[in-house]
Order: C-alpha cells, then sequence, then structure tokens
C-alpha cells in the first residue's frame, strides 16, 4: 500500500508543470569592453576586486554620465523573451545608476542595474531584467545613467536566460 501511494505521489509530481531556466550564455564581470572594443578592465575603466573567492569589476567613478561598457556574447541570443541577470557583490555603498540595454534593440533602456533596498549588506545579489527580443542580439550594454561621480556596482557576472 505504501509502495502504491508513493509511487502515485511521485507520477503526479512528474506531471505538475515545472517552469526551468535555460541559462544561454554567462560572461563573467571582468569581460567587459569599452567603446572601442578594448577590455575594460584591461583599460582601466574598471577596477577588479576578489570577495568570495569571486573576481568581480565595477566602473570606475570617473565613466562619465552616458558613458558605458558592453558584454559581448560569442552565442547571439534568439528572438523572443529572455531575462538579463547581472549578479552584483552588495557592499551596501552607494553606487552610480546604470541601465541595461541590448545590442540591435530599442534606444530605450529595458531596465536599472538596482540594488533592492532589502538586499543585505556584503552578499551577492541577482537582478533580473525581463527583455523581449524582436530579432537576435549578440551584446548586453550597461551605460551610466546618473551625472555623480559614484562607480558601479560590483559585477560578478551578466547572464542571458532563456524563457
Amino acid at each position: 500500500m505504501k509502495k502504491t501511494l508513493l509511487a502515485s505521489a511521485l507520477l503526479f509530481a512528474l506531471c505538475l508543470p515545472v517552469s526551468a531556466e535555460t541559462v544561454h550564455q554567462t560572461l563573467k564581470g571582468t569581460a567587459a569592453h569599452k567603446g572601442d572594443g578594448s577590455g575594460a578592465v584591461e583599460s582601466g575603466l574598471m577596477e577588479t576586486k576578489v570577495v568570495d573567492n569571486a573576481k568581480v569589476a565595477r566602473v570606475q567613478g570617473s565613466m562619465n554620465q552616458w558613458g558605458y561598457v558592453t558584454y559581448w556574447k560569442g552565442q547571439r541570443t534568439p528572438p523572443g523573451a529572455a531575462t538579463v541577470r547581472i549578479r552584483v557583490y552588495n557592499t551596501g555603498e552607494p553606487v552610480a545608476g546604470y541601465a541595461v540595454y541590448v545590442s540591435g534593440g530599442p534606444n530605450e533602456p529595458y531596465g536599472k542595474v538596482s540594488i533592492p533596498a532589502d538586499a543585505p549588506a556584503n552578499s551577492f545579489v541577482d537582478i533580473n531584467i525581463p527583455v523581449a527580443l524582436a530579432k537576435e542580439s549578440s551584446g548586453i550594454i550597461l551605460k551610466k545613467t546618473t551625472k555623480d561621480d559614484l562607480p558601479g556596482p560590483w559585477i560578478d557576472s551578466v547572464s542571458v536566460i532563456l524563457e
């Protein structure tokens, strides 16, 4: 009787709708490029540090408003619904504002890189930004939206999640 009940429960669980994410591609935070195609870290536009065995990078405070870094993906993202996931290390310190654009997409941002107010300091946080792509894309652009001299958030990785 117990085996029949267990088998029925397992069969029922398999029939439940499951929403699984598919990570299309992930780039490390240190993989950003400047507008001229050179490495943002190597050129001094971004600085790095190691946190919990992860090398994170952030745009320095000297970035001007509307300046940007780009994460070029080796695999093109197909059209349709997706999520850009930016994993940041939250130090609890103020950071400059950045918006997320997708290469080949509209000239309007899909969202902002904002650390939730309730995110604990000194921890990693995932920032999910839904995007709807009309055509294939190959890059994610982070553009500074504020005039301040604050640095950007510490970026661990930038991923595209297919839905």
